[in-house]
């Protein structure tokens, strides 16, 4: 989200704006996009301010325990609490895998056994690291009956997949600690994005004591935690703050510079800004009324300025069930509903920013050594070309789909589709009314919109399948395809929409064991075109991008492309006034 680096990018599209657009700026095969690093040099040379703190907006995780999480927020606190086998670090603008909890491992000839070797580093509490305690993480990621959304992201592991499924048994997982710090891991097939993994959330070591004894509320509540990272949760004020605090016995203290990093909720963008321009907070992205401005005054040397494109695609997802209305099920009112909004209007009159999108995996990502949209064409474009500006089309298409329904109705502003949403802002409000000016005017249906209280209970209404239709996103977790695809082969949680199609899933399975580069990208390519086009599963509604801006004095913050939202624990403050 990533999650990757789940955005979840499962949230609404306004936080994403928020928060400078997510993700980080990402490469291409023909272009290096420049990081803040890149754009205004820093030093960990500089003079340091005696005084090390930042102010960043709020970005709230849904849960703590990183076996379970499955979004980008909670990914970002957890990239800054825990230290896993290892750690993303923004090079040269270019995403670099750094030894962390591992000091160094090896791989075999085959590419099937990676040994781990851990370097001395404790808990918050004291207890020292061990390999056992990896050993449980991924037993316990694995257990059928916890049902953890990103189960499926270890069964490359020898053994993962039976035990997941229930036909296997735990000691046959391909986990194992030689001793308290050698870690050897067993592949059932070489995987060339195996590395790429290390980083991930859900492969982090966890203490079974310790969440055994914080019982239900362990995964939201601070006092029963113990971190083994860059730093600790100092205070957690729900849909409010977090303020994040150097962690002393970090194996590393000495080069970790901030002693506090504090994220309020700030829900104007426009409050945002007025705190921006006067140094009260640190780091922020842009709408569109600020991005010139913004972009000039950071060409004088007023503030850091980097932009690029990002691996997250912004969806409107349908509920592949039926949802509320029942109408969802079928394709052909899927279809319509998916060709009958103005990609371009959308990005023009909310945003003026972002790629209109007609496929689902995004600009960055590379399938082997080809950047996968470049060679890979948008299943739903020729098809939206088709029906762009014909609303009598597209009522005959929905019309006909209310008929395989047995739906007698021919009146369509009868109709009433149900879309769910939970920020409250002017930003959002302005974007449910545009869908449903899209709808009434395309389609001649009624948007039902629904505000929901907060993001616990928006999450939960999209876990219900509560919703006809809702915006929906995905960032990615690690550089390849197959981190926007095979979440869809099965209805684990992180198939947000409930698609199921047999073929669709035969083709995933039969990726698992491909290793020839030519070959999966066509399967890639055959996969995204049942999703987008055959099946309209969901409709793509644009590729994010990042406008990152931060203030001067603030030194090598970065922007991980796969992964956390931020990763600040190499950053610091010089000549903050």
């Amino acid at each position: 989200m990533k999650t990757k680096r789940m955005l979840s990018l499962l949230l609404a599209s306004t936080m994403m704006l928020t928060v400078s657009a997510g993700l980080a700026g990402c490469k291409k095969k023909t272009a290096t996009v420049p990081s803040i690093a890149e754009t205004k040099k820093s030093s960990t040379e500089a003079k340091k301010d005696d005084d090390q703190h930042i102010k960043l907006i709020f970005l709230e995780p849904e849960t703590l325990d990183p076996n379970q999480a499955q979004d980008t927020y909670s990914n970002t606190a957890l990239n800054a609490v825990q230290e896993g086998l290892a750690r993303l670090k923004t090079v040269d603008g270019k995403d670099k895998i750094e030894p962390a909890g591992a000091k160094s491992w090896e791989t075999s000839k085959d590419g099937l056994t990676w040994t781990f070797h851990l370097r001395d580093y404790k808990w918050s509490d004291g207890v020292p690291v061990t390999a056992q305690q990896y050993v449980d993480s991924f037993q316990r990621l694995l257990k059928k009956d916890n049902a953890f959304p990103y189960a499926y992201y270890a069964y490359e592991i020898k053994g993962a997949e039976a035990y997941n499924l229930g036909t296997g048994k735990v000691e046959d997982i391909g986990v194992v600690a030689k001793d308290d710090k050698t870690l050897v891991i067993t592949l059932v097939r070489p995987t060339p994005y195996f590395d790429k993994k290390l980083t991930f959330k859900a492969f982090l070591p966890i203490r079974l004591d310790v969440i055994k004894k914080g019982g239900e509320n362990w995964k939201t509540d601070i006092t029963k935690q113990v971190y083994c990272g860059p730093y600790i949760i100092k205070e957690w004020v729900r849909n409010n703050s977090i303020t994040f605090e150097k962690n002393p016995t970090y194996w590393d203290a000495a080069n970790v510079y901030l002693k506090t990093v504090e994220m309020n909720d700030i829900k104007e963008f426009s409050t945002q800004a007025q705190l921006f321009e006067t140094a009260q907070l640190d780091v922020t992205g842009s709408t569109q009324q600020y991005i010139k401005k913004w972009q000039e005054e950071a060409k004088a040397g007023k503030f850091q300025y980097a932009e690029g494109d990002v691996p997250t695609t912004w969806a409107l997802g349908f509920n592949n069930e039926g949802g509320p209305s029942g109408l969802m099920k079928n394709k052909k009112i899927r279809m319509a509903m998916a060709l009958s909004f103005d990609r371009e209007d959308y990005i023009n009159t909310l945003v003026n920013r972002f790629t209109p999108a007609y496929g689902w995996v995004p600009k960055p990502v590379q399938s082997g050594k080809e950047v996968y949209r470049d060679v890979s064409k948008e299943p739903l474009k020729e098809l939206a070309a088709e029906y762009a500006n014909k609303p009598e089309k597209l009522k005959a298409l929905f019309k006909e789909g209310l008929k395989e329904l047995g739906n007698t109705t021919t009146d369509l502003s009868k109709i009433k589709i149900k879309y769910i949403t939970y920020a409250a802002g002017s930003d959002e409000k302005q974007k449910s009314e545009w869908w449903q000016q899209q709808f009434k005017k395309n389609l001649g249906i009624d948007l039902n919109v629904e505000v929901l209280g907060n993001l616990t209970l928006y999450s939960q209404a999209k876990k219900d399948m509560k919703y006809d239709a809702v915006m929906t996103g995905w960032g990615a977790d690690f550089d390849d395809p197959i981190g926007f695809l095979d979440m869809f082969s099965t209805k684990g949680v992180n198939n947000m929409v409930r698609y199921a199609n047999p073929e669709y899933s035969k083709i995933s399975k039969e990726l698992a064991t491909e290793i020839d580069p030519a070959k999966r990208l066509k399967q890639y390519q055959k996969l995204e075109e049942m999703l987008i086009k055959d099946d309209i599963a969901l409709a793509p509604i644009y590729y994010q991008d990042t406008r990152r801006f931060l203030q001067n004095y603030l030194k090598d913050f970065m922007y991980p492309t796969y992964g956390a939202d931020y990763e600040w624990r190499w950053a610091y403050t010089s000549g903050r006034k």
